[in-house]
């Protein structure tokens, strides 16, 4: 059995596989349901006013809030620290704001004091946009509720790609008034990949700009069609059965469980690596939740642990030779860890002196539906 420990797709539970393929009439009372339900799931998840559902990728989430949210020629504020962090300043540019992009070196991160520091310089600012968790350096901002806080205390809009974050982090939508946080069906809900979601607060609502948005990117449209539990084009019927059944099983185990979860499994691998040698991305104040970025001590080591079956991502761009990532979002367990762990000791000869904390596993109902041997 192959192990896939990449920053997503992830492996999913044998039930949201099953529900996957599922192929009805998008105009049926049966799939209105299915849209009912999972709206009602995501809002309580994110903590949010309403959940726009869009078939496509997380960039598509990711584009669908920058344009439906910020307005041509609009000021926005933008701190890239990797790979998604300039991806989403390619789409603010796209859009026609007028971004202001603070840059740093791949491996480090801003502080709230940074941010605080660039909203002053930038009194003319309408927006902050930025990535909350960086798969290509294995870094986030841990700091959210310090971050919306900074920001909406001075009358800004927030919004935040949390892609590879949300549900791996703590995160509220009304609490911490962010106005739209985008992320991905395929991450650390676990579910198959092709589900955007949107979740929006009551000012992200209200901020909705409805001119000069393209169609598919419009998540007006989308909450109207919602409204009636129906989505405005023909949607990946079988995803969105199958996200259902993810958001139902994290309800199940709890979203503070999976928060913890994630960070005592990720915790876990980031103490192996750098036992075994490994130079790690990122410190205690930034390390991810679900991506450890490492410069390995050997060069092949992506092929000696698919002879393990087991497979991790290179880095992306600039850090494609330099780096490897471990990618333990979704239902990545103690029992995936340890299979990770062992693997790594047996390729550099060394015993692993300690074992994943409690809070690594899986409840006892969604281990089962997981196979990781």
């Amino acid at each position: 059995y192959k192990m896939l420990l990449i920053p997503g797709p992830v492996e999913v539970p044998k039930s949201v596989k099953e529900a996957s393929t599922l192929v009805i009439n998008h105009r049926s009372d049966k799939f209105r349901e299915i849209v009912k339900n999972l709206e009602i799931l995501m809002n309580e998840h994110f903590s949010s006013k309403r959940v726009a559902l869009l078939t496509g990728s997380g960039t598509l989430a990711v584009e669908a809030m920058v344009y439906s949210l910020i307005k041509r020629g609009e000021k926005v504020i933008t701190f890239p620290y990797g790979e998604f962090g300039n991806r989403l300043l390619d789409s603010l540019r796209r859009r026609g704001a007028n971004v202001v992009s603070y840059e740093k070196p791949l491996g480090e991160a801003f502080t709230v004091g940074e941010i605080k520091e660039a909203i002053d310089n930038n009194k003319d600012a309408t927006t902050v946009a930025l990535v909350h968790n960086e798969t290509s350096t294995g870094i986030a901002f841990r700091n959210m509720e310090d971050i919306a806080h900074a920001v909406k205390s001075k009358g800004l809009k927030l919004l935040v790609d949390s892609v590879s974050g949300f549900a791996a982090y703590k995160l509220l939508v009304n609490e911490w008034k962010i106005d739209a946080v985008a992320t991905g069906s395929q991450k650390a809900l676990a579910s198959v990949p092709g589900l955007g979601f949107v979740a929006l607060s009551q000012d992200g609502i209200n901020e909705l700009v409805k001119e000069e948005v393209p169609a598919y990117l419009d998540i007006s449209l989308y909450l109207k069609f919602q409204d009636k539990f129906e989505t405005p084009f023909t949607p990946a019927v079988g995803v969105f059965n199958a996200t259902l059944r993810a958001a139902e099983l994290l309800k199940m185990e709890g979203i503070e469980n999976r928060w913890r979860r994630h960070e005592s499994c990720t915790r876990f691998i980031r103490s192996v690596a750098s036992y075994l040698g490994f130079s790690l991305f990122g410190n205690e104040s930034n390390f991810s939740n679900t991506v450890v970025a490492a410069a390995p001590p050997i060069k092949d080591l992506r092929a000696k642990l698919k002879e393990f079956r087991i497979e991790i991502s290179p880095g992306i761009g600039e850090l494609k030779e330099k780096i490897v990532r471990f990618g333990l979002l979704g239902v990545v367990d103690d029992r995936a860890v340890m299979r990770l762990a062992n693997a790594l000791g047996t390729i550099f000869n060394s015993e692993i002196p300690f074992t994943p904390p409690p809070e690594c596993k899986l409840p006892e109902f969604l281990a089962k539906e997981v196979n990781w041997d």
